[in-house]
């Protein structure tokens, strides 16, 4: 077990930030790796009497502390679920504030040591947060300035700042580092702060240096998480323990909406280690001295893979049957009330129609799918009357802590979140969900309680990527030029941020609903074009933001229509959409992706094919997500007989401005092509009228290492300092499902207009 004074980089137990500067020689928190022979797990102190509130955004301490032997860190509300975002935050407080880049740790996300920037979305926080940690930082190196002006008795023009320490101009070897300047003091100036989360401004008026002279910003730093993660040293969620902790697992109602009739708990004392059963309403959870104990309960009740029914196990649900059959789901979007959005509309879409000698109409059908973690969500509670303090891998730790103390009736002050980095977290998958569970167990004990998900709670219960049906209506006149396009869309909400727990035990409405949005950028330049959305609520399973909400999905259908269109009137794929845009950042990439793979013009499908077993396809597609540009091309093969695709190579070209670690992002978009192949071809949760019956790796199965492409190139646009930041975590998932689509229509002539594309459905296409 590490000692109390022995902190996780990412946070730790319930003493004070003031508490920890005082420990650390006033100043700030010390970090340690673990020992590599020591345990996997972290351990860390309970029992604290009072959760610590977040620091005042206004004072330079919430942002940066200097230790006395010049190291440094950075304080962020923003967290790291993968993307590499600790590095590259780190990065940009390094350039501004004039310091060693490996000197300078990162706590991140810990309520008590951080100010709310608002959630970590995968593609904002370099572009939200940077830009306030860019001015906490200059401003930071303004005051260490201040002190070295009283300290040399000069004023502060005649001083510079380099490398963690300020000289005298013109004569280096009047020096003094930032750590003796500080001399285990605090940063406790005030700086300017005004708005909130994403909106914040933090000192606006420091004076940042011009990005032409950046020497941090935009290099290949390697990333500060991968040597522990690639050693077995890192402390996930997974990982931590609390002195004192029980265990805890959920018993889910069988029929998603069921309701908890009765609770037999016969045997359940004759399992060692068990402490007790917790229901409230239709919560049911048991807890344990161990975690064994705590599964061994939970099959009892009846948390099983495959649950025989309602009534099968000691925990007895009512029959419900209330989701819609899963092959008629398109139906159900399209008749499920909601409200109408046009995201295009121009020229008459109707008359081009009603004259045009060659039209074209299709229908692209996306089914749910899940976030596929491959860790279990897991989160620690240590609740009491006066307190609750968490342990949690959340991407939004300052929310949690708010729906926290809604749940259980406090003050958001008596709250406290440890951020940890959980295993496969991205996006809203059970991790919010977790901590509610967590927290009405450790509530009903009095003891802190870890809950961790088994397989099917997480394939079951995790809030999944809506199903989307999309229809295409297009037309060419007899010269190859579109005329008409109409898209229009059907998409539930991506945004359902209600809680499960609270829901089942009839607590406080906790979350909202939201609603589908349209979430496509119309760029194409044709007369008559009609694009719209119908957006709805919750349809059928609870539904959230699964990397690049809905424009995974709504890119697919767009970008393969586009291509449709190109081919009836027997042009270049790429040559086509040249034709009918403008944006010269969408140009930009195509045009690059294109120089990458040595595009030659023709058009789809190949006839070069020599009909045997094996066919060779290539495609094309782009996107505008949140004003990052991506174009990617891919070369896949068709076996004509098994219907399985392959992914050979993958070209990318991705514009989103100047890149803090040129390498992170690349690591991002490599990533995110192979997830999206994954997306592709493979995944679709699948359900009956009671639940979802996809609740392991063979019922959802994912990429395997085999399938990962032979080559993955990247080239970078616009990555120079005149272009401004922005996300780079999601925007090439986008152009996947086209690109693949098109490749296999180049190959073999048959169009697939539904996800995955799985053999039999590669097949059924070819036929």
């Amino acid at each position: 077990m590490n000692a109390p004074d022995k902190f996780h980089r990412a946070g730790m137990a319930s003493p004070s930030r003031r508490d920890f500067m005082k420990a650390s020689g006033g100043l700030l928190i010390a970090f340690t790796l673990l020992d590599p022979k020591s345990i996997m797990a972290e351990t860390v102190a309970s029992g604290a009497s009072t959760a610590a509130p977040p620091p005042d955004a206004a004072r330079l301490y919430a942002w940066l502390a200097i230790r006395p032997d010049n190291t440094a860190t950075l304080f962020t509300g923003k967290v790291d679920v993968g993307t590499g975002i600790e590095t590259a935050l780190a990065q940009i407080a390094a350039e501004e504030l004039d310091f060693p880049v490996d000197k300078l740790d990162v706590v991140m996300g810990t309520t008590s040591h951080t100010v709310d920037q608002g959630p970590s979305y995968g593609s904002r926080t370099v572009r939200y947060a940077g830009p306030q940690i860019r001015h906490a930082a200059a401003a930071g190196r303004q005051a260490l300035l201040n002190l070295a002006a009283a300290h040399f008795k000069l004023p502060a023009h005649q001083l510079a700042a380099r490398n963690g320490a300020i000289s005298v101009v013109g004569d280096p070897s009047k020096s003094i580092s930032y750590g003796e300047l500080v001399a285990g003091k605090r940063l406790d100036m005030a700086i300017d702060v005004s708005g909130k989360t994403f909106d914040m401004k933090v000192a606006p008026n420091a004076v940042v240096k011009d990005p032409s002279t950046y020497t941090v910003v935009g290099q290949p730093v390697p990333r500060k998480d991968i040597p522990a993660k690639v050693t077995g040293q890192f402390t996930y969620i997974q990982d931590v323990r609390v002195e004192g902790m029980l265990h805890g697992r959920v018993v889910r109602p069988y029929g998603v909406q069921a309701k908890l009739l009765s609770v037999d708990e016969t045997g359940l004392k004759d399992i060692p280690g068990f402490v007790q059963v917790v229901r409230r309403d239709n919560f049911l959870g048991v807890v344990a001295e161990t975690e064994w104990a705590a599964i061994q309960a939970a099959d009892k009740l009846g948390s099983k893979l495959n649950p025989a029914g309602p009534q099968a196990g000691q925990a007895k649900w009512s029959d419900w049957h209330g989701l819609p059959d899963q092959d008629k789901i398109w139906d159900t979007l399209r008749t499920e009330a909601g409200s109408n959005s046009s995201v295009a509309a121009k020229g008459s879409v109707d008359m081009a129609l009603a004259s045009a000698p060659n039209v074209l109409k299709a229908t692209y059908k996306t089914p749910f799918q899940m976030h596929g973690s491959i860790g279990p969500s897991c989160a620690i509670a240590d609740v009491n009357k006066d307190r609750a303090i968490f342990w949690a891998g959340t991407q939004m730790p300052h929310q949690a802590r708010r729906d926290m103390a809604k749940l259980l009736g406090m003050n958001p002050d008596h709250i406290e979140l440890n951020w940890f980095e959980a295993s496969g977290s991205y996006g809203r998958n059970g991790l919010e969900h977790v901590i509610a569970d967590a927290a009405l167990m450790s509530q009903a004990v009095g003891r802190p309680v870890r809950v961790q998900w088994m397989r099917w709670d997480e394939h079951g219960w995790e809030p999944k990527g809506p199903a989307i049906v999309q229809d295409l209506t297009g037309a060419v006149d007899d010269q190859g030029n579109v005329v008409a396009w109409r898209h229009h869309m059907w998409i539930p909400t991506t945004s359902n941020t209600h809680l499960i727990a609270a829901g089942l035990a009839n607590g406080p409405e906790i979350g909202s609903t939201g609603q589908g949005r349209g979430t496509v950028t119309y760029a194409y330049t044709f007369d008559n074009a009609d694009v719209a959305c119908h957006g709805e609520g919750h349809v059928a399973l609870l539904t959230a933001w699964l990397r690049s909400p809905a424009q995974f999905e709504t890119t697919y259908a767009m970008e393969s229509f586009i291509d449709e269109l190109a081919a009836k009137a027997r042009q270049d794929p790429l040559s086509f959409r040249l034709r009918y845009l403008k944006d010269p950042h969408a140009i930009a990439v195509l045009r690059a992706a294109a120089e990458a793979y040595g595009w030659k013009s023709r058009p789809s499908p190949v006839k070069e094919q020599n009909g045997g077993k094996l066919a060779q396809g290539r495609g094309i597609a782009w996107v505008n997500r949140d004003n990052s540009y991506v174009a990617t091309i891919a070369d896949v093969t068709v076996d004509r007989e098994s219907g399985q695709i392959r992914v050979k190579r993958v070209v990318v070209a991705h514009d989103c401005g100047l890149v803090v670690n040129p390498d992170g992002l690349k690591n991002q978009i490599e990533g995110n092509i192979i997830q999206s192949i994954s997306r592709t071809l493979h995944e679709e949760v699948m359900f009956d009228n009671a639940h979802v019956t996809s609740l392991d790796w063979q019922g959802y199965p994912i990429l395997r290492f085999e399938e990962i492409p032979d080559r993955i190139d990247i080239v970078l646009v616009n990555n120079r300092p005149e272009y401004p930041s922005h996300g780079g975590g999601e925007p090439s998932t986008c152009p996947t499902a086209a690109v693949i689509s098109n490749a296999v229509f180049d190959a073999i002539g048959a169009r697939l207009r539904q996800t995955p594309f799985r053999p039999e459905r590669v097949k059924a296409a070819m036929a």
